[in-house]
């Protein structure tokens, strides 16, 4: 079953989506995002699914809709698959026509599905953002999914409620990071961080070890708000004045922070006690909220926007809602 493999595999995207269906806030645009993964495939599956059905939590996949549309015959939900070729015009132009008609289904609910919207031009991708801004109708709902969430249009993104899909086996790169001689939490995060061996890193890597302490002094401020503000200025900014340094601790640090935010939600035990300690006091704090919080800022500034104000809205955010 879609929803148990979901669940053991991918718990941050599990509870994502099965608090919206339960609380009826499902969105009207989703990103999968994350590498490549079949499971992201079958999971745009069952929540088209579960919205047509229209009950509390996860739908029956053993019922005779839930079969149909994985078979692709339900008359109302589009799966068009960016793997196998590039996403078209006249395949979006397909779902605008079809999706301005009257429903041919008893739920009065249409579902599309873009498999790997990277596939697709500028030109085709303005066209999908236009109909997300715009669409047939209330009961209209899409469902995007992308390997390079970093390569999309920033506008597709922002219309999006992101759903990250985790699951990676860096194994092999915590190993040659301890044969460099790091410590093993330090290994597994700069795995997460590069996903690629950086033969450069050495043990007095001033980017990621002033990024790691910055996360965890950040940590124990959270309850200490009026102090982030001076702490962010003080630390970044007249520690690493150059801009190209600064971005690169940046990227460190939202990188480090969010890895250590999934750790947390989904209640993973390490080795080491004061990582474990700083898992505790993300546990404490919304977790899921600072993950929203960390990953808009990580979006931000992919697209280059100034690091001083991100970091002032980042401690804005915290001393709001955390």
């Amino acid at each position: 079953m879609i929803r148990e493999e979901l669940k053991n595999s991918e718990p941050i995207a599990y509870r994502t989506l099965e608090n919206a269906l339960r609380n009826d806030r499902v969105a009207h645009s989703y990103l999968f995002s994350g590498e490549y993964s079949p499971l992201k495939i079958e999971t745009a599956y069952l929540l088209a699914m579960s919205i047509i059905e229209g009950k509390k939590g996860f739908a029956d996949e053993d019922s005779d809709i839930s079969r149909r549309i994985r078979r692709n015959q339900y008359f109302d939900v589009i799966y068009i698959d960016g793997y196998e070729e590039t996403i078209k015009k006249e395949m979006i132009e397909r779902i605008l026509d079809e999706f301005s008609r009257t429903s041919l289904e008893s739920s009065g609910k249409k579902v599309y599905i873009l498999a790997n919207i990277n596939n697709a031009s500028n030109k085709v991708l303005n066209m999908i953002l236009k109909f997300m801004e715009e669409p047939s109708s209330e009961n209209t709902y899409g469902i995007l999914i992308t390997d390079r969430k970093e390569d999309l249009l920033p506008t597709v993104v922002s219309r999006c409620e992101d759903v990250p899909f985790l699951t990676r086996d860096f194994s092999y790169l915590i190993e040659d990071y301890e044969k460099k001689g790091f410590d093993w939490i330090d290994a597994y995060l700069l795995s997460d961080i590069f996903h690629s061996f950086e033969a450069d890193l050495d043990l007095n890597d001033p980017y990621y070890f002033n990024a790691k302490e910055y996360v965890y002094q950040t940590l124990e401020n959270l309850d200490n708000k009026e102090y982030l503000p001076v702490l962010f200025y003080r630390e970044f900014y007249n520690v690493f004045k150059d801009r190209d340094d600064l971005k690169k601790m940046v990227d460190r640090y939202l990188s480090i922070m969010i890895r250590m935010i999934e750790d947390a939600i989904v209640e993973k035990e390490t080795s080491d006690e004061e990582y474990n300690r700083h898992l505790k006091m993300i546990a404490d704090h919304s977790p899921e909220k600072l993950l929203e919080i960390f990953e808009d800022a990580r979006d931000r500034a992919a697209i280059n926007a100034e690091r001083k104000l991100l970091f002032d809205e980042i401690a804005y955010e915290i001393i709001t809602y955390i």
